[in-house]
């Protein structure tokens, strides 16, 4: 990542700076590192005193990811590995946010990302999301239910929509409404220019990934090979489960869940030639992404900030087509193409 960007992955950088020797860091890492501290503090406390249920649960979901150590920042926000201190302050805007929440969906989705270890307000706040959104299996994933609960509740989910960038979005507006100072920017990028859009969207996007994912673990072990095997009768819940996160979802991570849940499920040599050719289209892809933004200026952040504020623009799938469009690349792999790793 270049150092104009460094802001840019904001809730990644404190948490690894905290882990680090700073006996051997020089005095801009060092600077870096202050001006996140300090930034951080100040948005998440601009945003308890706002109080309105959406803020409230940001505030609380940074001061929680400063405190959570960096290996659990790479877990797409599974559980912590272990318990951060308690924050009283930060207890009581999750209390006063799921109060407030109500059935607003992003409300409901930074308490389930900010809960933590408190599974009562997430399961609650999972709830919530699932009566808004119903046929939606997203929430259903963050409600803690066990597999075989799950499902059942999952024959009636007709989509799997994480409503990603709905939830980006308005972080993003965050960030623009709540800026660094001058002297934060500058200590932020190591003296270079500091591009703001850029920064609220790759940073936006950096919280989602780092916090909001769904856990997809406990869903695709269960339908796993030798799952079913040993209890055949979910193959068909399996299915549904695997064609809404294939087929009818909204994030990349999505997908590829979907797909390896399809690959255990294939029992023909059709079916495993199809979820093949799928996955090898999705390989092609993002290693394009990949490519293209590596060829533009700060990878690509101006075009992702530009794409990401196109509402037209509902799914993380869309955004690659976009970004391979006006690259000049096909979306589909030329005939004898295999991955790199394969």
């Amino acid at each position: 990542m270049t150092k104009p960007l460094l802001f840019a992955a904001l809730l990644l950088v404190l948490p690894a700076a905290q882990a680090q020797d700073w006996n051997d860091a020089d005095p801009t890492e060092l600077a870096q590192a202050a001006a996140h501290e300090a930034y951080t503090a100040r948005l998440a406390g601009t945003l308890a005193k706002n109080g309105d249920a959406r803020e409230l649960a940001l505030a609380a979901l940074l001061r929680g990811l400063a405190a959570r150590p960096p290996q659990d920042l790479a877990t797409g926000g599974a559980a912590p590995s272990r318990a951060a201190p308690r924050d009283p302050e930060a207890e009581a805007w999750l209390r006063s946010a799921a109060a407030r929440a109500g059935d607003d969906v992003i409300a409901n989705q930074l308490l389930v990302a900010a809960a933590g270890a408190d599974p009562s307000l997430r399961r609650e706040a999972a709830r919530r999301w699932q009566a808004a959104d119903s046929g939606n299996l997203v929430p259903m994933l963050h409600a803690g239910l066990p597999v075989e609960s799950l499902l059942v509740q999952a024959r009636s989910a007709t989509r799997a929509d994480a409503r990603m960038y709905e939830g980006v979005r308005w972080i993003m507006s965050v960030y623009g409404r709540s800026p660094p100072t001058a002297a934060e920017q500058s200590a932020l990028t190591g003296g270079e220019a500091f591009h703001a859009d850029e920064a609220a969207a790759v940073s936006a996007m950096g919280l989602w990934a780092a916090a909001a994912m769904p856990g997809y673990a406990a869903l695709v072990d269960a339908c796993g090979a030798n799952m079913l095997r040993a209890v055949p009768a979910r193959r068909d819940d399996c299915r549904h489960a695997a064609n809404l996160l294939a087929d009818r979802s909204g994030s990349i991570a999505d997908e590829q869940a979907g797909l390896a849940m399809l690959r255990a499920l294939a029992s023909t040599p059709a079916e495993r030639a199809d979820v093949d050719a799928r996955q090898r289209r999705m390989d092609w892809r993002m290693l394009q992404w990949g490519r293209a933004a590596q060829q533009q200026p700060r990878d690509g952040a101006a075009q992702f900030a530009r794409l990401l504020a196109d509402p037209s623009i509902r799914t993380e799938q869309q955004l690659v087509e976009h970004v391979l469009q006006e690259a000049g690349v096909s979306p589909e792999p030329p005939a004898g193409w295999t991955p790199p790793r394969r």
